[in-house]
């Protein structure tokens, strides 16, 4: 018999027995519909996971680099120069300083339309130093929280080409709009930090931005970066040159190494159910031998009747193994759809969604096969070893 002709004989034969294929079916459907659902959601929990704590949604990854001082007194670890080298760097998409200790700190921002990077003053109390035009941030504005900025002349030239014209303009920092209340020298310096070019109320600004730290560099690096590699780069870098290398260290704490532990724990735990869940795949098998078997022995004319004919003992074999693995690959493919409806069931209750990929289809697919071959080879075998002497007496 051809290959063709084995397989239209084998569908035929398991479809005149619906009851029995559908009922051995069940527990194909079942085992491979468990492993499909459990790992479509253990995939949907750790991508979700890495995304949410290593990139954002245009697949960029921020890491950060703090600076800590060798003593109590209040040191920014970062200035321009610092910045500048960074900002060199290929790999770095964008580079935010957070420096909470003198109230100043690199933040991204548009005027009138153009992007600008500005060194922000965090203002706490009224606020009229180094004035040129307008007038300074009022106690007012600080207790009431109105968003009034304070920018360079270089800042307001940037925008609006002359102070008069960015008074009462605005300008947005980090997504907050602001109203140019006046014009501030360009050398306006604050402690021992360098110059800044805006000031703020530092509420208005943190009620925005709840995510400021003191002492950090925040990095973003372009998609692809290996951004562990990236980051420790740079912090030997800053170690070594850095504005402060004398004052304190640079340290970065690696998270995409505290990931890669918590995703191996994730799928071993997803793994070990998987295995758990695969226990009802070996009783299935089980009952694919069984109904082998039967049908073995009610079909022994049958196998009489084409050996006469001339059918060979491996077009036996291949006969009934082809009946196994047809009956297992339909409840396996079955089972996958099941699992996979299953598994989006689920996840529209939950914060994250179930991974699909092609890797959960042809586990599906090559554990059916298997099982097929594997509970169906012995009575196949059972079938092809009939004497044909013995089937006619």
């Amino acid at each position: 018999m051809q290959v063709r002709e084995l397989i239209v004989s084998s569908f035929r034969s398991l479809i005149s027995n619906k009851r029995r294929s559908i009922l051995t079916m069940i527990g194909i459907i079942i085992g491979i519909a468990s492993v499909i659902t459990i790992l479509s959601l253990g995939d949907g929990a750790r991508i979700e996971m890495l995304k949410n704590l290593q990139a954002d949604s245009s697949g960029q990854q921020s890491t950060e680099i703090t600076f800590s001082p060798s003593n109590d007194a209040k040191i920014s670890g970062f200035n321009n120069d610092d910045l500048a080298r960074i900002r060199a760097n290929a790999k770095v998409s964008k580079v935010t300083v957070q420096s909470d200790d003198h109230g100043i700190l690199s933040s991204e921002g548009t005027i009138n339309g153009k992007s600008i990077t500005a060194s922000v003053y965090l203002a706490t109390t009224a606020n009229d130093s180094e004035i040129i035009t307008g007038h300074g941030i009022k106690a007012t504005d600080i207790s009431m929280d109105n968003p009034v900025a304070l920018v360079s002349q270089s800042i307001a030239k940037k925008g609006y080409r002359t102070n008069r014209n960015a008074l009462n303009s605005g300008i947005e920092i980090n997504g907050t709009m602001y109203t140019i209340v006046g014009i501030i020298n360009n050398n306006a310096i604050k402690g021992e930090f360098y110059n800044y070019d805006v000031v703020v109320p530092r509420h208005v600004f943190e009620n925005s931005n709840a995510t400021v730290n003191a002492n950090t560099l925040k990095l973003t690096f372009v998609s692809g970066t290996n951004i562990s590699k990236a980051t420790t780069d740079i912090k030997d870098q800053l170690n070594k040159i850095g504005s402060q290398h004398a004052s304190g260290s640079y340290e970065f704490f690696d998270t995409a190494a505290m990931l890669k532990g918590i995703t191996a724990v994730i799928k071993g735990i997803t793994y070990f159910i998987v295995a758990v869940a695969s226990i009802s795949l070996f009783i299935a098998g089980i009952g694919v031998m069984n109904m082998m078997y039967i049908a073995v022995s009610e079909r022994t004319q049958e196998i009489g009747i084409r050996m006469a004919v001339g059918a060979s003992q491996k077009q036996i074999l291949w006969q009934f193994l082809i009946e196994a693995v047809m009956l297992t690959l339909s409840g396996g493919m079955i089972g996958y759809l099941a699992g996979l409806g299953i598994a989006m069931g689920i996840s529209a209750f939950l914060p994250f969604k179930a991974s699909v990929s092609l890797s959960t289809f042809l586990l599906a697919f090559g554990t059916s096969t298997v099982v097929g071959l594997v509970f169906g080879i012995l009575p196949a075998k059972t079938a092809s070893n009939k004497n044909l002497i013995d089937i006619l007496r």
